[in-house]
C-alpha cells in the first residue's frame, strides 16, 4: 500500500512538471507567432505553478517588452528574477535576444523611475544589473553617474566615473562626471578644464559617427548635415512625424533607397542623442566659466550649447545671465521672454526681466514694473522685487512710494537674516 501511494506521488509530480513544461513551451509557440499577450499569460501561469521558473521569468521579460503596451519596469523585474536564480547570468547570455532585451529593460526601466525618490534603490539595482550583464556597455555607467549627481551623491558619482574610465579612458562622460563633481565641490578651475576635455571628446565621437555613416552609405559630410537638418525641420513642422514620413523624405528628396534610409534614420537617432550630450557639456562648461566670472568664455560656450539644442530652456536661462553680465541686456530679455513662455509662474524669470528692463537706455519703466509686480503676485516675500520697484518710483519722482518700498525691502532682508 505504501509503495502504491509513493508511486501516485511520483506520477503526480511528473504530470505537474509536464504541465509546467507545456505552459512554457506553449507560451514560446505564441511568442514566436508574435502573440505576445497570450504568450505572457502562459509564462506567468508557469511561474505561478513553480515550474521551469527561471526560464519562464526570462520569457516573461521578453514578452513584457514585445507586447503592444510594453512594460519596461516589469520586464526588468523579470530579468532580475532570472539573475537572482542564475548568478552566473548564463541563462540570459545563451539567449542573444533575451540578453539584448534585458539591457533595454534595465536601462529604460531605470530611466522611467529616475525622478521618483521612492524608487532610487531600484534605479541603482537595474543599472548595476545592466553593468553586470555587459561591463563594457557604457550607457549604464553614464546614467548611473548622472543619477548619483542628481541626488547629490558626489562620492558615488566619482566612483562610477572611475569605473567607466577603466572601460574607456577617452570617454567624454568620464570628464563630464568629474567636472560636475568638481564644480559642486567648488573646484571651479578644475571643472572648466574637465568640461573642456568633455566637449573635445564628444566632438571627436560625433565626427566618428559622421564618418561611419558616410562611408557606409557613400554620403559626404555636407550632405549628412543637410539630411539631418531636413529631418529636424520636418519634426518641427508637425506635431507628430512617423518613421514612414521620414523615410519618404529621404527617398524622395535625397534619393536614398529604402535600406539606406532605414540605416540613416537608425544612425540619426544616436547622432541626435550624442549632440544633446554635447550641448549639455557645453552648458556646464558655460556654467563653470560663469562661476569663474569669465563671462565672454561663458557666453561662447552657452551659445554653442544653444546652437546644438535650440529649445533647451535651461541653456536659454544660463545664456541670458551671461548676456546680462556682458551688458547685452536686449539679448538677455529676448532669451528670458522665451523662458517665460514655458515658465510663466516662475517669479525668478520675471525678476530678471524687470532688472534687465531697468538696464535699458532709456529705462523701460512700464515693462520693468509689470514684471516686478508679477513677482510679488507670485510671492510677496521676494525682497529684490521691492528694491527694484523703488528704483522705478524714484525715476518717476515718487519719493514717498520709493521710501515705502525700500522700507518693505529692509523688513524682508531682516526677516531673511533672522530665519538663517
Amino acid at each position: 500500500m505504501r509503495r502504491f501511494a509513493g508511486l501516485l506521488v511520483i506520477m503526480a509530480a511528473v504530470t505537474f512538471a509536464a504541465k509546467g513544461s507545456y505552459l512554457l513551451e506553449g507560451g514560446k509557440v505564441h511568442y514566436r507567432g508574435e502573440r505576445y499577450e497570450k504568450a505572457d499569460s502562459l509564462f506567468l501561469e508557469s511561474i505561478e505553478k513553480g515550474m521551469a521558473v527561471t526560464e519562464s521569468y526570462m520569457w516573461h521579460g521578453k514578452a513584457s517588452i514585445r507586447m503592444k503596451k510594453p512594460d519596461l519596469a516589469e520586464a526588468a523585474r523579470a530579468f532580475l528574477e532570472v539573475l537572482k536564480r542564475d548568478t552566473t547570468g548564463e541563462v540570459l547570455k545563451k539567449d542573444e535576444e533575451a540578453s539584448d532585451l534585458a539591457q533595454i529593460a534595465f536601462y529604460y526601466g531605470a530611466q522611467e523611475m529616475l525622478y521618483d525618490p521612492s524608487k532610487a534603490d531600484t534605479v541603482i539595482l537595474f543599472l548595476r544589473m545592466g553593468i553586470r550583464l555587459d561591463p563594457k556597455r557604457e550607457q549604464n555607467y553614464v546614467l548611473l553617474g548622472r543619477f548619483h549627481l542628481q541626488n547629490q551623491e558626489l562620492d558615488e558619482a566619482l566612483d562610477v566615473a572611475q569605473e567607466l574610465e577603466k572601460i574607456n579612458q577617452e570617454s567624454p562622460d568620464v570628464a563630464y562626471l568629474k567636472g560636475r563633481v568638481n564644480l559642486i565641490k567648488g573646484n571651479k578651475e578644475e571643472a572648466v578644464e574637465l568640461f573642456k576635455t568633455s566637449t573635445v571628446r564628444f566632438n571627436a565621437e560625433i565626427e566618428k559617427l559622421k564618418e561611419s555613416i558616410g562611408s557606409q552609405l557613400g554620403i559626404e559630410d555636407e550632405d549628412i548635415d543637410k539630411i539631418v537638418s531636413a529631418i529636424e525641420e520636418l519634426e518641427e513642422s508637425r506635431d507628430s512625424v512617423s518613421m514612414d514620413d521620414k523615410q519618404k523624405l529621404l527617398t524622395e528628396k535625397f534619393g536614398l533607397i529604402p535600406p539606406q534610409a532605414t540605416a540613416f534614420l537608425r544612425w540619426q537617432s544616436g547622432y541626435a542623442g550624442k549632440n544633446r550630450q554635447l550641448s549639455d557639456a557645453y552648458n556646464w562648461l558655460g556654467k563653470s566659466y560663469m562661476e569663474n566670472k569669465k563671462y565672454p568664455e561663458a557666453d561662447s560656450a552657452l551659445a554653442r550649447a544653444l546652437e546644438l539644442d535650440p529649445e533647451n530652456i535651461n541653456v536659454m536661462w544660463d545664456k541670458a545671465l551671461a548676456s546680462y553680465y556682458l551688458r547685452k541686456y536686449k539679448e538677455a530679455v529676448e532669451l528670458l521672454k522665451k523662458v517665460e513662455a514655458e515658465a510663466e509662474e516662475d517669479y525668478y524669470v520675471h525678476l530678471w526681466l524687470g532688472i534687465c528692463y531697468l538696464k535699458f537706455e532709456p529705462k523701460e519703466l512700464d515693462e520693468a514694473e509689470k514684471h516686478l509686480e508679477k513677482v510679488i503676485e507670485i510671492d510677496e516675500n521676494i525682497a529684490d522685487a521691492y528694491r527694484n520697484l523703488a528704483v522705478i518710483a524714484r525715476e518717476r519722482g515718487d519719493i514717498k512710494k520709493a521710501s515705502e518700498l525700500l522700507k518693505k525691502y529692509d523688513e524682508l532682508i531682516k526677516k531673511e537674516g533672522e530665519n538663517r
